[in-house]
């Protein structure tokens, strides 16, 4: 789980988000509003939406192209339940929380490949899963 999370604020533009990513050599960015996190911003978003769409990044909000909610699970959360819940949503990160409900980090599904592949338990809806996305 990576503890350090980027943030961005949803009323910055895409071209700073990519400049963030680049920098600091990540594929996301949370984005937080004035009550927390409102979403996030990843490579696809801006693949899809802006790139693909021949939009200019420097004139497109990141609100404007974020996945939103931030889907989120309690830090106490199994890798099996975590894991599950990215497949169920089809998505590839999960916010992590405290016991607060505050965001404490974020899991990836690399995060949780590496661990099951360290326990040597790669389960068939992870394989399904993954090989949908090489598709």
């Amino acid at each position: 789980m990576a503890i350090k999370v980027h943030k961005i604020p949803p009323d910055s533009m895409v071209s700073d988000a990519v400049t963030v990513m680049l920098t600091k050599g990540i594929g996301s960015l949370v984005v937080t509003g004035s009550d927390g996190p409102v979403g996030i911003i990843t490579e696809r978003d801006i693949l899809r939406k802006v790139t693909g769409a021949r939009a200019d990044p420097g004139k497109v909000k990141v609100k404007d192209v974020m996945s939103s909610p931030l889907i989120s699970i309690p830090e106490e959360t199994s890798v099996g339940d975590a894991a599950k819940k990215m497949i169920d949503n089809r998505i590839k990160r999960l916010g992590v929380t405290d016991t607060d409900g505050a965001l404490a980090g974020l899991v990836t599904m690399t995060d949780i490949v590496g661990y099951v592949a360290k326990q040597e338990e790669l389960s068939d809806s992870l394989i399904q899963y993954l090989m949908y996305e090489v598709v």
